[in-house]
């Protein structure tokens, strides 16, 4: 037994139709959306560089953290050796750094800068208490009382100078009544340490290894300020903090008191020109290593919107205030740019599409209708044969004609708006088939004898 064929749609010539409709004007999307990309804003730069104090400060301790973080997602973060904000702030306008740690109120030595390097900030970060440490021994009420003794007052280009020499200065001390001495933090520890100065102002996080080490000191005490409302009055970014009784060591009591504090808060700042897309990342970074508990008492948590000196970056304060976006929140950092960036390409292709869909639908229905009236025009052309007589040759030609227009008609497959035309057509052609072959031919004698004659004939 023969198994009968299958019915086969034949639609090849449909989509070869569709695609003659739709392929040049998507092809003409697809320019424009090629322009459009070749348009769009460039990836983020993979490699950043942070100025950040000295090795074995709270800066450089805290941008190292950083560079680990940015590197799980494949960004190189290069921690550049400085003497202190001072100094971050000169590298971040001369363009050597992108982010720089700047302590509070270091702005103020900014003012009359003639750089055109606009600078922003990320966010404040930490407080930075002011640690007054001194000898034991001789009391100091006030730092009044340090008027006669010498002081390590930080090194020339840091933020610790700048701030001490600030809060001295409200005291009446400076250089024409007290030894100052240009220290670093380490030498200025070590220093104390040894006796070698009677005291030594610090401006640094808690997280300070010498910080500790000089609290445990047993020949040097830590000066708690009384009058921290008013170094705030006379230097608003200062907020006093509170360290509490044994919050350093429980176990061994350290501090042995409550310790009141004034606190400048740092932030981190970048030049406006880094990429916005690194925004998101860099917060997270902060979140990770700032975002947990503080030794201090104080109702902050960082990082923040306060505090800072310079103009919040704008895609900064909005992940302050409302979070990491749905893409950030969800997605890899690397896969989010990317469709954070590609999404801006949203409005250009929907522009370039909608006259797509508008344009294409119409011109394909204009070519099925065009092309059903053609084949009604070859259908008139076999129809005509049919009210006059025909040679053998002739019938012949025009089946085969109507033939091979079945065939075609039969291979292509019209939208369903179009079916009633088209099975008219069929139905036209099986009807015209039909009377080709009934029709009787008639010989070439016959024909020429039925014509009428001329006037010479005549």
């Amino acid at each position: 037994m023969t198994e009968s064929p299958r019915l086969r749609r034949p639609d090849r010539k449909s989509k070869t139709e569709a695609f003659k409709v739709w392929g040049p004007l998507l092809a003409v999307a697809a320019i424009g959306f090629g322009i459009a990309i070749a348009k769009l804003e460039p990836p983020p730069p993979r490699v950043l560089t942070i100025a950040a104090g000295a090795p074995g400060g709270a800066y450089h301790t805290y941008a190292e953290r950083y560079r680990e973080i940015l590197a799980r997602d494949g960004f190189e973060l290069q921690v550049l050796t400085t003497g202190g904000s001072i100094d971050n702030l000169q590298h971040l306008r001369e363009g050597t750094a992108s982010l720089a740690i700047l302590q509070g109120g270091i702005r103020s030595q900014d003012e009359g800068s003639d750089s055109t390097t606009e600078l922003e900030s990320i966010a404040s970060i930490f407080f930075e208490p002011v640690w007054v440490f001194h000898r034991a021994g001789r009391p100091l009420e006030l730092l009044s009382d340090l008027a006669g003794r010498s002081i390590a007052v930080g090194p020339p280009g840091s933020g610790i100078r700048v701030l001490a020499t600030q809060l001295l200065a409200d005291n009446g001390i400076d250089q024409t009544n007290t030894e100052l001495h240009a220290l670093s933090s380490l030498e200025a520890a070590a220093a104390l340490g040894d006796g070698s100065i009677d005291a030594a102002i610090f401006v640094t996080s808690t997280e300070a290894s010498y910080i500790e080490q000089l609290i445990r000191h047993d020949d040097i005490e830590l000066f708690s300020v009384r009058r921290s409302l008013a170094y705030r009055k006379n230097h608003p970014f200062l907020s006093p903090v509170l360290l509490g009784q044994g919050v350093l060591d429980i176990n061994n009591d350290l501090p042995r008191n409550d310790v009141t504090l004034v606190a400048a808060a740092a932030s981190l700042v970048a030049s406006s020109e880094l990429h916005h897309a690194l925004v998101p990342l860099l917060l997270a970074a902060l979140h990770e290593v700032h975002g947990g508990t503080d030794l201090l008492q104080s109702s902050q948590s960082f990082p923040a919107v306060d505090y800072v000196e310079f103009p919040l970056k704008a895609e900064a304060e909005h992940y302050l205030i409302n979070g990491p976006s749905f893409l950030h929140r969800y997605l890899s950092f690397r896969v989010a740019t990317v469709i954070d960036r590609l999404k801006i390409l949203l409005l250009p292709l929907i522009t370039l599409l909608i006259p797509v869909f508008k344009t294409a639908p119409p011109i394909y229905r204009w070519r099925i209708r065009s092309k059903i009236y053609r084949w009604y025009e070859d259908l008139r052309w076999a129809d005509e044969v049919l009210h006059r007589p025909a040679t053998t040759e002739e019938l012949a030609t025009h089946r085969e004609a109507v033939r091979q227009l079945e065939r075609e008609v039969a291979q292509v497959s019209v939208p369903l708006s179009y079916m009633d035309e088209y099975y008219s057509l069929r139905v036209h052609l099986q009807l015209i088939r039909s009377k080709l072959e009934q029709r009787e031919p008639v010989d070439a004698q016959t024909m020429e004898s039925d014509l009428p004659a001329t006037d010479s004939e005549a």
